[in-house]
């Protein structure tokens, strides 16, 4: 086998591809034609049938369009005091205050709802000349999904 297999690789860059993988990747069970084993087999893969614009066209953040003053839903992934860090799907999630009623359902894999106000907080601080980001939306907790 070690010696079929050396003898293979130490051929193979004088044949070509599609030989090299019938011989060592693809070996043939039989030498006649079956209906369920292909006669010619090649060493590649199909391409995907969906492209990569047709992916973007059919997704769902793409479809809803600009999200800024619209309402989504997002996830609770980490609390901290009466801090609330919200994934929405977006590039930044956001992070809101606990209200002051039903305080004990804001816990960690909660949907809620949140109305966006901004994808990206940046602004202009002292002694700067460009704006910095602050890695974060900016959003308005409405309440508990569902």
């Amino acid at each position: 086998m070690f010696a079929q297999l050396r003898q293979a690789v130490s051929a193979a860059p004088r044949a070509p591809l599609t030989q090299y993988c019938q011989k060592i990747l693809l070996p043939r069970v039989s030498m006649s034609p079956s209906p369920i084993l292909p006669a010619h087999r090649e060493c590649h893969t199909e391409p995907a049938t969906q492209t990569f614009a047709s992916l973007m066209r059919n997704c769902k953040v793409t479809a809803m369009g600009d999200p800024v003053g619209k309402t989504v839903v997002g996830r609770i992934y980490h609390v901290v005091g009466d801090d609330l860090y919200i994934d929405f799907g977006h590039k930044f999630g956001c992070v809101c205050t606990k209200p002051r009623e039903g305080r004990g359902y804001y816990i960690r894999g909660t949907e809620v709802k949140l109305k966006v106000k901004s994808l990206e907080l940046s602004e202009r601080f002292l002694g700067y000349d460009r704006d910095i980001s602050l890695l974060e939306a900016d959003c308005v907790l409405l309440g508990i999904h569902k």
